[in-house]
């Protein structure tokens, strides 16, 4: 029960992650910003690109340990 739900929040979270950094690359792409400005939401944009990959790192992890555990039959086996 607890897998499910911290499997649902980092689904959420990053959809929410995803639509934060969009919105940066497209103020970005505007243009029309300060110095200062660009290079704060470079920062926010790198810092939400590590969470990111974070998040997709543990869900490679999770995927890996699944099929890890299931069972190995080679495909012509199943015919004979």
């Amino acid at each position: 029960m607890k897998k499910a739900r911290e499997q649902e929040e980092a689904s959420g979270n990053f959809d929410e992650q995803m639509e934060s950094l969009r919105s940066i690359v497209e103020k970005m792409e505007h243009g029309g910003l300060t110095l200062d400005e660009s290079l704060k939401l470079f920062e926010d944009g790198i810092a939400i690109s590590r969470r990111l990959f974070d998040i997709l790192n543990r869900a490679e992890g999770k995927v890996e340990e699944l099929l890890s555990t299931m069972e190995r039959i080679p495909f012509g086996r199943g015919d004979e």
